[in-house]
């Protein structure tokens, strides 16, 4: 399903997840302005599944039906889009809630604090109660099915795949669903014997509230001997909840339905006793904020540290980090070694670590930046070494050869630019100007223009022959980790937070942003037909610059590529679980892979003509391998 356009206008982007009768997908509406996510989930009944097909599409349609009616009038509730048949295919396309998922917080091990758990009751419960007003019951209560949506902090409650229709007297027809449709764990004995009733999701909600306080999932959970009801409360942590508290979620689960609250409005108004603010409990909001604010920063640091990490890679040169990269090439570790894929040529003697690397356009000339600072120049048929550039007082962060072989640009942590006469040596100008540590640089096509980014997402314009600055962007305050030029007047920039801005450098003014990536983008490439090739830790996608749309998203095995080159036919990847793919421009039709298991962490760059492969491993080993080419 990757990379399919379903009915010219859902392009599938990435799978969210699957369950016993279907696959959810992230996806991208090309037909509205912006290309907005949306989801798009497939009838698909697994093989292990209990349910038949003709079961599973009446519940897929039953979904698609209660969703056209309780999605429109209810902003807690995803809208249905469209209910498609396409070939053999049966889908739904809804809206995409974004947000964090309670599911994926309880997996970290959180526990939900008193307050934010009766801010959580007072938000679901009156969705539960509007849902049961439409004869609906939902089957499926649980965290996971539980989004607290960036845009505004409210609760949206998804997936009604398991959803069906009752009422006060007839709650369910135990033939209208397969038995024991649900959660094992949150489903209350009456739903496991396909007899759900509205009090069914009532139970459903607390055992969820429960769980989400005493970090225990609910089948670790027992019952009492004596009463039969679950023993949870000697898992609560202190300070404990409030008494009403407790006895509220308690009725929520009693084991016997006739002696729950029979319906979500009946427990609002006992929530109502103890905090004395009807629903939504606005005031009770901060306590689930700042936990979910404390969560997310304990995993904010290291993912910003790997970002980071990430954003020193890419400026559209193509080379491997070696701290990233492993598991590459079995065939490479015996010189001399060959196959129909790969030879090795030769080592290259070099002193220390290598920080970045690229080969120039020509194909003829290797670049090292090494851990000692200075830049080594290699002719790469023969490994000779050329010349040494010495200049930079810390490491080398960023690379750029401009299209005609004549200028070497480096970019550094010491916070400069540095622009070199790439046949002699000479250093032509430093460029000062850049506050933090620069990620990025790039030539513009006529050679005329640098352009220079750093952690600060500062991007800097340089006039090549005099080294003057031209203009100063502020891209955002995310670090850039790619840039390339489209003309010579268009640059375009990756940050951080997974976004592509097209800068109009006439004007000096932000053109357009190009949302589509999940991951961090790795590099940018633009080709001659108007096309920018974005290579993401998602997958590499394609954008028309000129219509401003998406063209095309490659499959997820073009995710994450270490480097990565372009020509008039073929896209080239290398990817840090040890393989180096070719793949069709067009079509995105992968044609060849090399691939094994070399232990090692290492670099590695792809020569423009195909032909060379240079890799770097620490044990200071610098090797020439020369590829097979294909016509």
């Amino acid at each position: 399903m990757i990379g399919q356009l379903l009915t010219g206008r859902y392009l599938i982007l990435k799978t969210l997840g699957a369950g016993g009768f279907s696959e959810t997908y992230l996806a991208r509406d090309k037909y509205l302005p912006h290309h907005p996510l949306c989801v798009v989930k497939c009838l698909k009944v697994s093989s292990n599944s209990t349910i038949s097909m003709e079961s599973a599409q009446q519940l897929f349609e039953a979904e698609a039906r209660i969703l056209d009616q309780l999605g429109q009038d209810h902003a807690q509730i995803p809208k249905l889009f469209a209910f498609c048949r396409e070939q053999d295919q049966i889908y739904q396309v809804q809206e995409y809630i974004e947000g964090d998922n309670l599911g994926e917080w309880a997996a970290q091990g959180q526990r939900l604090p008193a307050d934010a758990a009766i801010e959580l009751l007072s938000q679901v419960l009156p969705i539960l109660d509007y849902i049961h007003s439409r004869q609906v019951i939902h089957c499926d209560i649980k965290p996971s099915n539980l989004i607290r949506q960036y845009q505004d902090g409210k609760l949206v409650l998804i997936d009604f795949g398991a959803a069906c229709l009752g009422s006060e007297s007839n709650p369910v027809n135990k033939q209208s669903i397969p038995l024991a449709i649900g959660t094992p764990g949150y489903m209350p004995e009456e739903q496991e014997t396909g007899t759900p009733r509205f009090s069914s999701d009532v139970y459903a909600l607390g055992v969820s509230v429960i769980h989400l306080l005493t970090g225990i999932h609910p089948q670790r959970l027992q019952r009492d001997p004596i009463t039969g009801e679950l023993d949870w409360h000697g898992f609560l942590s202190e300070p404990l909840p409030e008494p009403k508290l407790i006895e509220i979620l308690d009725r929520m689960v009693r084991t016997h339905a006739r002696d729950r609250y029979q319906r979500a409005v009946d427990a609002l108004s006992d929530l109502f006793l103890l905090t004395g603010v009807h629903p939504p409990a606005a005031n009770s909001a901060l306590g689930w904020q700042r936990s979910v604010k404390r969560s997310v920063r304990q995993l904010v640091k290291p993912i910003a540290a790997a970002v980071l990490l990430a954003g020193l890679v890419g400026s559209g040169s193509l080379y491997l980090n070696r701290h990233q990269a492993s598991s590459l090439f079995a065939q490479l570790q015996n010189p001399g070694s060959s196959n129909q894929d790969l030879t090795w040529l030769r080592d290259v003697p070099i002193e220390a670590a290598i920080d970045r690397m690229l080969i120039a356009p020509d194909s003829e000339v290797l670049v090292t930046a090494e851990a000692n600072h200075v830049l080594h120049l290699w002719s790469l048929p023969e490994g000779k070494l050329l010349n040494a550039l010495h200049g930079h007082t810390d490491a080398v962060t960023a690379l750029e050869m401009s299209q005609d072989g004549k200028f070497l640009v480096s970019g550094s942590a010491d916070r400069t630019v540095r622009l070199w006469d790439a046949a002699t040596g000479t250093l032509l100008q430093t460029l000062e100007g850049h506050n933090q540590d620069i990620t990025a640089v790039a030539i513009s096509p006529d050679g005329k223009t640098i352009a220079s980014s750093s952690e600060d997402g500062i991007l800097h314009l340089w006039d090549l022959q005099t080294g003057t600055l031209l203009q100063s962007l502020t891209a955002s305050t995310e670090t850039v980790t790619a840039m390339t030029y489209g003309t010579p007047d268009r640059l375009f920039s990756a940050t951080s937070d997974h976004q592509i801005q097209s800068w109009n450098l006439r004007t000096g003014t932000l053109q357009r942003t190009f949302t589509g990536h999940t991951a961090p983008i790795r590099g940018l490439r633009m080709a001659e037909d108007n096309l920018l090739f974005s290579f993401g830790e998602d997958r590499t996608l394609v954008w028309n610059v000129e219509q401003e749309t998406l063209a095309r998203a490659f499959s997820e095995d073009s995710a994450n590529p270490m480097a990565m080159l372009l020509d008039d036919q073929y896209m080239v990847t290398v990817h840090n679980n040890g393989s180096v793919r070719r793949w069709t421009r067009e079509a995105g039709r992968l044609v060849t892979t090399i691939s094994g298991g070399f232990e090692q962490s290492l670099d590695a760059v792809l020569s423009a003509n195909h032909r060379y492969l240079v890799s770097w491993s620490p044990t200071r080993r610098l090797q020439v391998w020369q590829m097979k080419t294909e016509d």
